[in-house]
C-alpha cells in the first residue's frame, strides 16, 4: 500500500503542490497567531511577516523542487508527503487549541466598558458579537472545550477524520459570523486558513467519506411503501407543509 501511495505522489505534481502549499498557509497563521497582533516585544511584526512570506514562498517553490528532485534522484516521496501532512495537522491542532485556552484565560469575549455601554444601535457587528458570545461564561468554556478536544484529536490517525469534521463545522459557522458580523480582518484570515486545512485533511479521506455518507445504508426501520413515488412525495410534504404553517403563522401577525 506504502508503495502504491509513493507512486500515486510521485506522479503528481498536483498533489505536491496542494499540500505545500496548505502546509505554507497553515503555518503562516501559526506564525500569525504567535505574533499576537505585535503585542509581543521578542516577535516584532516586521519579523513575523517576513516568516510568513518565507513561509509562503517555500510553499510555492518546493513542490516544483520537490518533483524535479525526484524524478532526478527517485527520492521517497511518501516520508516527505508525511512530514508535511503532519506538520498541517500540528499547525492547525495549536492554532485552534490555543485560541481555546484563550477563552479559559478571559482573552476572548471581553467587551470594554466604555463599548458595552453604548446603545446596540451605536456599536459595530464586531463588538456586538463578542458581547453577545461573552454573556454566557458557560458557553464560552464549551466552544473551548471543543476546540481544545478537536485539535487534540486531529494529532492521531485514529481520530483524524472525526476531529476534522468536527471542527471543521465549528470553523465554518465562525467563518460566516467573521464575514457577516464584519469582524477584523486578523479574525478572519484565522477562521479561514483553519477552515482551509480542515477541509484539506477531511478531503484526504474523500472516498472513505463518500461510502459510509452515501453508499452505507442505515439499519434503522423504515415504512415499508411499494411506491418509490409516495415516498418522495412523503419527504418533500416536510419542507412544503412547514413552509405553509410559517406563511400561515406569518398570516396571523398582520
Amino acid at each position: 500500500m506504502l508503495e502504491q501511495l509513493n507512486s500515486e505522489i510521485s506522479n503528481s505534481i498536483g498533489k505536491k503542490i496542494s499540500a505545500c502549499l496548505i502546509f505554507g498557509l497553515e503555518l503562516s497563521a501559526l506564525l500569525l497567531l504567535l505574533g499576537n497582533g505585535g503585542n509581543i516585544s521578542w516577535l516584532p511584526p516586521v519579523l513575523v511577516f517576513s516568516l510568513v512570506g518565507f513561509s509562503l514562498s517555500s510553499g510555492l517553490l518546493f513542490p516544483f523542487l520537490w518533483h524535479y528532485s525526484e524524478r532526478k534522484q527517485k527520492n521517497n516521496s511518501t516520508k516527505t508527503y508525511g512530514f508535511l501532512y503532519g506538520g498541517i495537522r500540528y499547525c492547525i491542532a495549536f492554532n485552534i487549541i490555543a485560541f481555546g485556552w484563550k477563552k479559559f484565560y478571559g482573552l476572548q469575549f471581553i467587551v470594554p466598558t466604555e463599548i458595552s455601554s453604548m446603545p446596540m444601535n451605536q456599536q459595530t457587528g464586531e463588538w456586538l458579537t463578542w458581547f453577545y458570545f461573552g454573556y454566557s461564561h458557560a458557553f464560552g468554556i464549551i466552544i473551548a472545550v471543543i476546540q481544545i478536544v478537536g485539535g487534540y484529536l486531529l494529532l492521531f490517525r485514529k481520530t483524524l477524520l472525526i476531529g476534522a469534521i468536527i471542527l471543521f463545522s465549528l470553523l465554518l459557522n465562525l467563518t460566516l459570523i467573521n464575514i457577516f458580523y464584519q469582524m477584523n480582518a486578523g479574525a478572519l484570515m484565522q477562521s479561514v486558513l483553519l477552515t482551509i486545512g480542515v477541509l484539506f485533511l477531511i478531503l484526504l479521506d474523500y472516498d472513505r467519506l463518500i461510502a459510509f455518507f452515501l453508499k452505507t445504508k442505515s439499519n434503522l426501520p423504515s415504512p415499508n411503501f411499494r411506491s418509490s413515488i409516495l415516498k418522495n412525495i412523503l419527504r418533500l410534504s416536510a419542507i412544503v407543509l412547514s413552509l405553509l404553517f410559517t406563511i400561515y403563522l406569518k398570516t396571523l401577525m398582520k
